[in-house]
């Protein structure tokens, strides 16, 4: 996923398949102090190899199968029981999304309008109004959109009082490297992406449809041409492009911007940030000079492809067994906190969310004794992190209010035309936001999603209610398995408002670099140590970790355990826990940190792993244990074991 650069997803994703329950047994055949990561999980492991879980998939498949059960049931019950007339409107949709015969026995007539519009687009300035009333509504999740153009309707960069409307490119069928490559495999996916564009052409009643196809994958090429890298993209610092009206005329001229603004409802807005300028202007110069012939094509290629899930699998080539997924999908897009509302009440109850939020105040208060003793901050940037971790809205679960639906007109069996007046209401509400304070507690995920989100601007974070279910989380359950599990994840996400993730954002997310010069070089000369460490584990024949690679990550670990530990103890009040199955709570908070990162992992998948990616492999990962001298206490682990750490080298990161 390209990550916008106000935004950092942090999704929990796995690939689905069998589960097998999970034994809350540890192996007590291996010694922790020897293979800590197989003493917590190696008969889960065993159990879910026998079942055959697909590879390089761990603890999270487990939710997201769970998940999409519950969502699919819900929506279901839309339409049997509905509780509320949203809710009633929502079993609708899905409804009319599942109604393949009409769906196949309509074809493409719902778009006839469109199309004949786009067929009579014969002058320039009805091409920039098209390209306006038809932006793309842009969530920054940093997925491509369908459009060239998609829009973010968000807090800007350095006013963190008002909403900005963030400019992003888009409308591209392919990646944008695949448009230049010359390499066979690239060759092969433009081929493939012609003959669809072929049949959608053809479909639309074009003539010559595969010449035109040809054509229409070279416009796209010349698209692509200008569109910046996913590097730059995410690069803050060339993203940070502020624009007037007038400046759109100034530094992209060729097309009629009045008349793109105008049709996208944004003729008296004054305040833009354009990611991609020179995309910006790129784009303005093919309106300005390219035939008008591909531009229709192209426009009747993205219209259908961004309204292919409710139109015939004939014309867009998708699978019949989609459909229901889709539909799934769509309904949860299009009216989301009905969706959200209905799996919180299900699934995280008040109760729930309030034992949560104990544990998140509980985190916070330990992180800020943790920043209050960080060796390597100065004095004033200490206490601006103090004052951002103050400031931080964790949201936890659902938002505090929810959307309604009452201006959305649902009709039976109309699958495109509900598409269409959800995206219209929908960019309505994004607009309607311009001119409002921003709120920085604004939901930015889905409550039944599986994962978190960190927003850089404004400073905040979210734990959605589909993360924050067991095995991760039990508002019923031990409460040292929350912390080691949960809490965590939790610390360890807040840990990137202070590092380099988050330097360049201030307590009111505004885009105002914070650490000294004296600060980096020691931030930078504190983890030194934790790569070394890291560098010294070689997991697989000629494939050692790559400790700046992930440092970053690996240190948000490190403190995300220091810090969920140093809570949990907290919340004992000074005593000591109950022992649960034998186990002390010290014992079980560490064994839930290794049973955090638990998953089915081939050589090859490790080997893989180990090359691309910015965290450490599961064993890696729950092996950050070693570096706290509290497991250690608890374990009995001691010199001659293979995970025993002198006191001199456990790394600290985060502490004097």
């Amino acid at each position: 996923m390209r990550l916008l650069p106000l935004t950092v997803a942090i999704l929990l994703l796995a690939v689905p398949g069998p589960l097998a329950a999970a034994p809350d047994a540890v192996e007590t055949a291996i010694r922790p102090g020897d293979d800590f990561y197989g003493y917590a999980n190696a008969r889960w492991l065993a159990e879910q190899e026998q079942a055959g879980l697909p590879d390089n998939s761990g603890t999270t498949a487990v939710l997201i199968e769970r998940n999409k059960t519950r969502v699919r049931e819900l929506i279901a019950g839309f339409s049997a029981r509905p509780a509320s007339a949203d809710e009633r409107k929502a079993g609708l949709f899905h409804a009319s999304l599942l109604d393949t015969a009409r769906i196949e026995r309509l074809g493409l007539a719902p778009l006839q309008g469109d199309l004949a519009a786009i067929a009579r687009i014969a002058e320039r300035r009805q091409l920039a109004a098209w390209l306006g009333a038809h932006l793309s509504l842009d969530d920054g999740s940093g997925q491509q959109v369908d459009a060239p153009l998609g829009i973010w309707v968000h807090q800007g960069f350095h006013d963190a009082d008002r909403y900005a409307v963030h400019l992003i490119q888009g409308g591209l069928g392919l990646d944008r490297a695949d448009y230049a490559d010359t390499g066979p495999a690239a060759l092969e996916r433009r081929a493939a992406y012609a003959r669809r564009i072929a049949a959608v052409l053809q479909a639309a009643g074009h003539s010559d449809p595969a010449a035109r196809a040809q054509a229409v994958v070279a416009f796209e090429g010349r698209i692509a041409a200008v569109h910046a890298s996913a590097a730059d993209s995410a690069d803050v610092h060339k993203t940070d492009n502020a624009w007037s009206r007038r400046d759109f005329s100034v530094r992209a001229a060729g097309m009629d911007w009045q008349a793109f603004l105008t049709a996208a409802g944004l003729a008296a807005n004054d305040r833009f940030v354009v990611w991609q300028p020179g995309m910006v202007a790129g784009l303005a110069q093919l309106v300005a000079e390219a035939p008008l012939e591909p531009w229709r094509d192209y426009l009747t290629v993205r219209l259908i492809a961004h309204h292919a899930d409710a139109l015939p699998g004939s014309v867009t080539g998708a699978e019949p067994g989609d459909r229901a997924a889709v539909a799934v999908e769509r309904t949860r897009r299009a009216m989301p906190d009905v969706v959200g509302r209905a799996y919180a009440a299900r699934y995280f109850q008040p109760t729930a969310k309030a034992s949560a939020q104990v544990m998140v105040e509980s985190i916070r208060t330990a992180f800020a004794d943790r920043l209050a003793q960080t060796a390597w901050m100065g004095d004033e940037t200490r206490v601006r992190a103090l004052a951002k971790l103050a400031a931080l809205q964790i949201g936890v679960g659902y938002p505090d209010s929810w959307a309604t639906y009452s201006a959305l007109n649902v009709v039976r069996g109309d699958a495109l035309g509900n598409l269409q007046r959800a995206e219209r209401l929908a960019y309505r509400r994004a607009l309607a936001k311009l001119g409002r304070p921003v709120d920085p507690g604004e939901w930015a995920m889905a409550p039944e999603a599986v994962g978190a989100i960190l927003t850089l601007s404004p400073n905040a974070m979210q734990f959605s209610a589909g993360l924050l279910q067991p095995p991760y989380f039990d508002p019923h359950g031990d409460t040292a398995a929350n912390f080691g599990s949960a809490g965590a994840g939790l610390a360890h996400e807040v840990s990137h408002s202070f590092d380099p993730v988050g330097n360049d954002y201030d307590s009111a997310g505004r885009l105002v670099h914070w650490w000294s010069a004296y600060d980096q070089a020691r931030y930078t000369a504190a983890g030194r140590a934790l790569a070394v460490q890291i560098g010294r584990n070689c997991p697989l024949p000629g494939s050692c970790l790559r400790g700046e690679q992930v440092l970053g990550e690996s240190s948000a670990d490190l403190v995300g355990l220091e810090v969920s530990y140093a809570a949990y103890r907290r919340s004992l009040n000074g005593r000591e826990d109950s022992v649960i199955d034998g186990l002390s709570g010290d014992q079980r908070f560490f064994i839930a940190f290794a049973r955090r990162w638990r998953r089915v992992q081939s050589d090859a998948a490790l080997r893989r792993y180990v090359e691309s990616d910015g965290h450490l492999p599961p064993r890696a990962r729950a092996e950050a244990v070693r570096n706290l001298d509290a497991w250690y206490a608890a374990f009995g682990v001691k010199p001659g074991d293979a995970l025993y750490l002198v006191p001199q080298g456990r790394v600290r990161v985060w502490t004097k």
